[in-house]
């Protein structure tokens, strides 16, 4: 077989092995061996969201995936990814936040307020179900999680105020 066709015949692999690997990292959990390729293939298409109405809504459903998570670390009893889990959904939440007041999205800015109440109700409910009498303490990232939206729920009144 010649230089040429390895390469190709390489290439076609890892082609066909990257598409097969995004197939089953859209519901990639963090415990699945796929879930760093759900993470890039998330952070690929932020970034390339150039319209600011895009990117917000773009970061709306991400945001309700991170909540997805965390329901399913809680119902798995994977309390080792609360902390990266709450990170990432902060992270979303203020992306979005921050998207929506620099474009001056102010049409956006009453549903993100209603998704972020939401997310905040989720996350008390999870905060209640969660295990106190064990050694692990990953419910405090809870609780910074609801902090984070409280912060971003303000800086959203004061975009309509």
């Amino acid at each position: 077989m010649s230089t040429k066709n390895s390469i190709q015949l390489t290439a076609i692999i890892i082609l066909i092995v990257l598409v097969i690997s995004l197939l089953f990292s859209s519901n990639a959990n963090p415990d699945s061996i796929f879930f760093g390729v759900k993470r890039l293939q998330e952070k690929v298409f932020v970034t390339f969201k150039s319209d600011p109405k895009d990117k917000a809504e773009y970061l709306s459903a991400l945001l309700d995936t991170r909540i997805k998570e965390f329901e399913n670390i809680i119902k798995n009893e994977s309390y080792s990814y609360m902390w990266s889990s709450s990170i990432r959904h902060s992270t979303f939440a203020g992306q979005m936040t921050e998207t929506i007041i620099s474009a001056h999205l102010t049409d956006m800015v009453e549903p993100a307020k209603k998704q972020l109440e939401e997310h905040k109700n989720k996350l008390n409910a999870l905060y209640v179900a969660y295990p106190k009498n064990t050694s692990n303490v990953e419910w405090k990232y809870i609780l910074d999680a609801i902090n984070y939206l409280n912060a971003y729920l303000d800086m959203l009144s004061k975009l309509t105020s």
